[in-house]
């Protein structure tokens, strides 16, 4: 199970909106208003035609199947479903597909091709300079130097069959419901700068980040000397800063504020992530991790 797709887009709201781009040709998006677009979508009609068009590039090469649907409702498709985690009838009713017909053929194959593009939009700063950058602004954001982002977990509810006990078991998290788990970074303006891991439910915060890329990355000194923002789940250690646990001078508590500021973050952009893309809310597992 990926969540490159909603990520992905999540990320490319803000970029989109500053570049209302001409695009020209007509497609299957052009007969609903901007209102409608966002109900059925939850994306402004920039980022969706960016989409379109990116995907569209994507495929260009490759040989339609007889039955295949046009690649513009393809997209049409498949951003309803992510948008409400399920099909609805005035988009099949656009793509003349009926509401018994499965879309999921359509949407793996879209889905794929937009995750084969996420390490271009989701990305971490590589080099000194851009890693200054964005710890200069999470600084004057918060008042904590040296911090590259915030690390937490993102939990996706699935539906996890009962009758495997042992895997249920592993599926349900501190919060007590079922889910899978990733790992992810973001900035202070809530970009995503990394996304690792597809774990059950019930893996520690700390156990995920030990075993990840990015984590074994900041334990061998490659993004030094800076630090992440991490929860009461991380360990506090060389590069991740914890908050402090019994705060017993003023020096501690503004500490522990500019913390909760930083990390108050993670959570306002995955909510509004969750929020946009219900898909995300709610799978059914039907295998273990």
């Amino acid at each position: 199970m990926a969540f490159a797709v909603p990520v992905w887009l999540a990320v490319q709201e803000e970029l989109l909106a500053q570049n209302e781009a001409d695009y020209g040709a007509s497609s299957c998006f052009d007969t609903f208003d901007d209102e409608a677009l966002f109900q059925l979508f939850h994306l402004s009609r920039p980022c969706i035609l960016f989409i379109a068009d990116a995907v569209r590039i994507r495929m260009k090469d490759a040989a339609p199947k007889k039955s295949q649907l046009p690649v513009d409702e393809m997209v049409m498709v498949a951003l309803n479903y992510y948008a409400h985690g399920v099909s609805t009838t005035a988009v099949l009713q656009k793509a003349g597909l009926r509401q018994t017909e499965c879309p999921t053929t359509v949407v793996g194959t879209i889905s794929g091709v937009i995750a084969g593009m996420s390490d271009v939009f989701i990305s971490f700063p590589l080099t000194l300079d851009a890693r200054t950058n964005v710890a200069l602004k999470i600084e004057k954001f918060c008042g904590i130097p040296n911090v590259l982002g915030v690390l937490a977990p993102a939990h996706f509810k699935i539906r996890a069959s009962p009758y495997e006990k042992d895997a249920f078991r592993s599926f349900i998290n501190a919060l007590g419901y079922t889910s899978v788990v990733s790992q992810i970074i973001c900035d202070c303006d809530g970009n995503i700068l990394s996304v690792e891991k597809c774990c059950v439910g019930g893996t520690f915060e700390q156990e995920m980040w030990d075993s990840s890329f990015k984590g074994r990355e900041m334990q061998e000194d490659l993004h030094s000397p800076f630090w992440l923002i991490g929860g009461k789940g991380y360990h506090l250690s060389k590069h991740v800063l914890t908050p402090v646990s019994l705060p017993a001078n003023n020096n501690e508590i503004r500490f522990n504020e500019a913390h909760a500021k930083i990390l108050d973050v993670m959570q306002t952009t995955l909510d509004s992530m969750k929020r946009r893309f219900r898909l995300s809310m709610m799978h059914w597992c039907r295998k273990t991790y």
